[in-house]
């Protein structure tokens, strides 16, 4: 079991233990000294004080000695502290009799598309399948589910996400679904909160007008200048979308609510290019993601969009780097222009959060086909090995035996790892797709993972120096973004 990971970035070498989520910065003897008394490797040397680095926890890290003959009892002292840290308790939901922990829903309104991007991980949510649009009649038994399961659940804020394919495409049963739990907010004492991912063709009109009144978020695909994203996101014939997109994002009448999402890819714009193009179309919230491993990879062409990995962490670093130094410039996060999705990862480190597994899939969250079909998440939609049910038996929903009683630290090799209760075993469905096994990460899915939180770990560090104000978070709704 490794309990503290050494690390370099930015010149800097930094301590981290997995179980307190703390982090310390240290210097060139400290490090030696370290390194001798735990038997760790020895990364590079370098020059800076060793400091605790502040964090949530009340913390009686005084500023450490940087004099050689001062450090061994201090460093032993610190590390026999940080590694008796209790280790985080199992994340195995205890439901009162009764009671189930569902707060989260996706509902596959539109298995169709009238898009054809070049990545789509679902095939326009087809999965290569029939397409299909969900019927009056089955939104009628998706939402009686969703109602019991909700009258049932403990959580006070239940999220409806709908989902696609273009859920737009349907947009009355949208409409009618979310009128109909809203009317039942007052008698089951809960909050259902709406969000939609669509790619913005049809968000115009009543449409607009409908989900500026009733949703929380309304996330909006754009990848970036027209000339990529039209190459990227052609309509289903072929035709340009950027132009009309970027209509209707301007056009909507609550901009507070958007999320603008971009997909990267071989053909895009580096991270931080990207970036600065979609803060241009004054919209706060930004998402970025890379054309990551999940989907159908035999498809040659799809494994020639995914951007090698030591080139996403170039841009990574390059890009956090320029928002640290942006932001710094500001006195308070409320005066931010923009805000990047990368500080769900950096605030939740802060918080010192940790998990013993990886989501709620089948647990508290669900996904539900446009056939009424009950799945874990949005990803094993169609994989009828892992289908819970369906919206009209009433049957008890029944999990998978592979995602029922997963826990990081009986898991081989999670148990070893020292991101075990940040990653807490990764994504069950990603997994499945790279290994055919549900709990069996890939090896290049756990290096990248283990890369990745080293970006975010020296982002963090960097912002308690120059913006700690940009750290705290407005919401702990389950789900709830970054929202400054």
């Amino acid at each position: 079991m490794t309990d503290f990971h050494l690390f370099e970035a930015g010149g800097v070498n930094y301590l981290f233990f997995p179980s307190s989520a703390r982090l310390y910065q240290l210097s060139k003897a400290a490090l030696g000294t370290l390194c001798r008394l735990s038997g760790a490797p020895h990364p590079a040397d370098i020059s800076a004080a060793l400091r605790a680095l502040p964090h949530d926890a009340p913390a009686d890290q005084a500023v450490l000695s940087a004099e050689p003959g001062d450090l061994s009892a201090e460093l032993d002292d610190l590390l026999q502290k940080e590694l008796t840290v209790a280790q985080p308790a199992s994340a195995a939901m205890q439901n009162a009799p009764g009671r189930n922990g569902f707060h989260s829903f996706s509902l596959y309104l539109a298995q169709s598309c009238n898009m054809s991007c070049c990545y789509c991980w679902n095939r326009g949510g087809s999965f290569g399948k029939p397409s299909g649009l969900m019927g009056e009649q089955t939104a009628q038994l998706v939402t009686e589910l969703i109602l019991s399961l909700a009258e049932g659940s403990s959580a006070d804020k239940i999220f409806i996400n709908f989902y696609g394919g273009e859920p737009l495409l349907n947009f009355p049963v949208l409409k009618q679904i979310t009128l109909r739990l809203r009317q039942q907010e007052a008698r089951l004492a809960k909050n259902f909160c709406f969000t939609v991912d669509t790619n913005g063709s049809l968000l115009e009109g009543e449409t607009a007008q409908f989900l500026a009144r009733h949703f929380v978020q309304i996330g909006v695909s754009l990848d970036g200048r027209q000339e990529i994203h039209d190459v990227q996101r052609p309509g289903f014939n072929g035709e340009v979308t950027w132009e009309r997109i970027v209509a209707n994002v301007r056009a909507f009448p609550n901009r507070k609510l958007l999320c603008l999402r971009a997909t990267l890819t071989t053909l895009s714009d580096p991270y931080l290019e990207t970036f600065r193009q979609l803060t241009t179309l004054g919209v706060r919230r930004i998402q970025l993601e890379y054309c990551h491993e999940t989907g159908y990879q035999e498809n040659p062409v799809y494994q020639e969009l995914i951007v090698p990995p030591e080139r996403q962490f170039e841009e990574l670093r390059e890009f956090l780097d320029y928002y640290v130094d942006t932001v710094s410039l500001y006195q308070n996060s409320s005066d931010i222009p923009f805000v990047s999705s990368l500080m769900d990862n950096i605030t939740r480190i802060r918080r010192g959060n940790r998990y013993t597994r990886p989501c709620g899939a089948g647990m508290n969250m669900l996904a539900i086909s446009s056939r009424g079909e009950v799945f874990p998440c949005i990803a094993f939609v169609e994989r009828e090995e892992f289908a819970m049910g369906r919206a009209d038996t009433g049957s008890p929903l029944s999990l998978h035996q592979t995602l029922a009683d997963f826990e990081v630290d009986g898991q081989v090799p999670c148990h070893a790892c020292w991101l075990r209760y940040d990653c807490a075993g990764g994504c069950y469905a990603t997994h499945y797709d790279m290994t055919g096994h549900a709990r069996q990460p890939h090896p290049q899915y756990c290096k990248n993972m283990k890369a990745k939180a080293e970006i975010y770990l020296y982002a963090m560090a960097q912002m308690l120096k120059k913006c700690p104000w940009h750290l705290e978070r407005d919401s702990d709704s389950p789900g709830a973004p970054y929202s400054a």
